[in-house]
């Protein structure tokens, strides 16, 4: 069972119910499981009501708007997959969409919800008697959270207003726009002060709460960023290169992280609610079937290997794998058939019947398999809603970040090739040591494994952004569908023939343009 889970909360607006009379409902393993409400004014009481406002804080990652399914299944791809319906003309998934999509309103909406969250949980915790080891934790924890989703916010929509105090005023609504570079530099401020704050990974034994590990990784994940597209400040490398060495390189006594032996495993774990903490550093955290208090995400029912069958777990199969990504995969590794589906399902009466294996030369049609339902073991289950915890840091990203900056400030080492290649050797991929010789060889090689091994785990199209090679990237795939695909499967390549410059961003909201005065919109929308 989850450590910390949240019930779905009340809807609340960025401005106005959050400024007078905000309802707080939740529930977690460590709390009562009965879900309640309050008016804000009047709580913060005791340790108690803290660690549920905490819970309030953290419930926003696991909204169905967020990494419950559209932000995690839909927003974040880059060029590893395509929408797998040839009816479907219009939406972000697609990237033919306007201001006025809800998809964009909503993340945009639940983000600010959790910033308002964290600022009004910040300004009451300091009146709170408690143990004030335990208060420094959860302040840390509410401090990362917060900078995790300006992060979010400034990643997708480049400069956004910048508020750390909680609304006092509905009329407060006109806010002007932080420049972008504002933003990244109060995120590494408050998620370098969390990290000395927050607890060790091993305090808790699951990946479902900040601890340092997850600090430490995150601060290395914003500094490539910021040495990336569109700050280019080179200058963070260094920055990325001491933050991920405190994991790949970490002091006596502090947790030694590693991978774990099987790649699938770390998936299949996250459907049965184990946890692999050596690997598995921060996960979203989703348990039940809809029955109960406890929130369930869409991770692995919108994607996975299509199937109606709901004994086996239903999946609609809305994403399928690309060729690109399929052809990147060398034949031992073990991780292409595990990503991406090397079979289908023959159905009689929404029943599996048999399965049967794709040929070579049947990639198009291929389904999207990181996550699959076949491994969750709490039943009956739900035929739209999972238990399967989706993945916000692994160690092996780490490994791979590590690399990254260290490449960039020192060269191609004997270090950066050894992170790279521990990743390699768990896959049961070649040694490509021996073809490295350079800072551009090994850069493009620590690329090429991000895309493989972190494929559908929110990354990707980030990844390719701040390499400043998206809107590229994307349209060499369309060329693949045109060129290669056959003819019943050409419609794929619809979202990558609709990718333009604009994309690097999201559109400001259209309610968030109606609402604030000062607010402006990105360039192209």
């Amino acid at each position: 069972m989850k450590p910390i889970i949240a019930t779905n909360y009340k809807s609340l607006s960025l401005y106005c119910l959050l400024a007078t009379s905000s309802i707080f409902s939740g529930c977690s393993k460590f709390l009562d499981k009965q879900p309640f409400d309050v008016v804000k004014e009047n709580y913060y009481q005791n340790e108690k009501e803290v660690m549920t406002g905490l819970v309030g804080v953290y419930d926003i990652l696991g909204r169905e708007d967020f990494y419950g399914s559209t932000y995690s299944t839909f927003l974040t791809v880059g060029d590893e997959s395509a929408y797998f319906r040839s009816s479907y003309l219009a939406g972000p998934e697609i990237y033919s969409y306007d201001a006025s999509n809800p998809k964009i309103n909503d993340i945009w909406r639940f983000l600010y919800e959790g910033i308002e969250r964290a600022n009004f949980f910040l300004s009451k915790i300091d009146a709170v008697q408690m143990n004030n080891t335990e208060k420094q934790a959860v302040i840390g924890e509410a401090r990362f959270l917060r900078a995790y989703y300006y992060f979010i916010l400034v990643s997708n929509w480049g400069a956004v207003p910048l508020k750390t105090e909680p609304t006092k005023s509905v009329s407060n609504v006109n806010i002007a726009r932080t420049a972008a570079v504002e933003v990244y530099n109060f995120v590494v401020q408050e998620m370098e002060a969390a990290e000395s704050m927050v607890k060790d990974i091993q305090t808790y034994g699951h990946a479902g709460r900040i601890s340092k590990s997850a600090a430490r990784g995150l601060l290395a994940r914003v500094y490539l960023k910021m040495a990336g597209a569109p700050l280019n400040d080179a200058s963070k490398y260094q920055k990325a290169l001491e933050w991920s060495s405190k994991l790949v390189f970490p002091e006596a006594g502090e947790y030694k992280h590693s991978l774990v032996t099987d790649y699938k495993k770390i998936f299949t774990d996250m459907a049965a609610d184990r946890y692999n903490i050596s690997e598995s550093i921060w996960e979203v955290e989703f348990y039940g079937n809809r029955t109960g208090d406890f929130e369930a995400g869409r991770i692995g029912n919108q994607t996975g290997i299509q199937t109606s069958d709901e004994g086996k777990g239903f999946s609609y199969g809305l994403l399928a794998a690309t060729r690109k990504l399929f052809e990147s995969y060398e034949p031992t590794d073990q991780r292409r058939d595990w990503n991406i589906a090397s079979y289908r399902y023959n159905h009689a009466n929404n029943l599996i019947t048999d399965s049967v294996f794709y040929t070579g030369v049947e990639i198009e049609r291929r389904h999207v398999a990181k996550f699959r339902r076949d491994y969750e073991t709490l039943k009956p289950k739900n035929r739209n809603y999972t238990p399967i915890n989706f993945p916000l840091l692994r160690y092996a990203d780490v490994l791979l970040m590590f690399a990254e900056a260290e490449n960039e400030v020192n060269g191609p080492t004997a270090r950066a090739k050894e992170a790279l290649q521990q990743v390699r050797d768990r896959a049961k991929a070649s040694n490509r040591n021996q073809q490295i010789s350079n800072e551009s060889e090994m850069r493009t090689a620590i690329r090429e494994e991000r895309f493989r091994e972190l494929c559908y785990e929110g990354l990707r199209k980030f990844d390719l952004v701040r390499y400043g090679t998206f809107v590229a990237e994307m349209k060499l795939v369309a060329q693949q569908y045109a060129q290669l695909a056959p003819a019943d499967y050409r419609y794929l390549a619809l979202a990558f023939n609709n990718v333009s410059e604009r994309d690097v961003y999201f559109p400001i909201p259209i309610n968030e343009l109606s609402l604030n005065n000062l607010m402006t919109q990105n360039p192209g929308w």
